[in-house]
């Protein structure tokens, strides 16, 4: 299923963003003030990261959704 595939890949995209930013983090966290660039580069990778999650995890809810069939409607529906 390429929703499944999909979904696996934005896991990996987002676990990769989470490690990055863990490690640009920790590499930055001596001076711990809004100025220091890398600081702020490592928490967007940490805050897009779980976004990109979150979006690998409710993306194939959604499609679940699109992929069931209509039922037809029942004739006393109609009246």
């Amino acid at each position: 299923m390429k929703n499944r595939e999909m979904a696996r890949v934005l896991k990996w995209m987002a676990m990769i963003a989470i490690v990055v930013g863990i490690v640009v983090s920790i590499m930055n966290i001596a001076q711990f003030n809004d100025r220091n660039l890398g600081l702020m580069i490592g928490i967007g990778f940490l805050i897009g990261g779980v976004q990109i999650m979150m979006f690998g995890i409710v993306f194939p809810l959604f499609q679940k959704n699109q992929e069931l069939p209509l039922v037809a409607a029942s004739p006393e529906e109609a009246v």
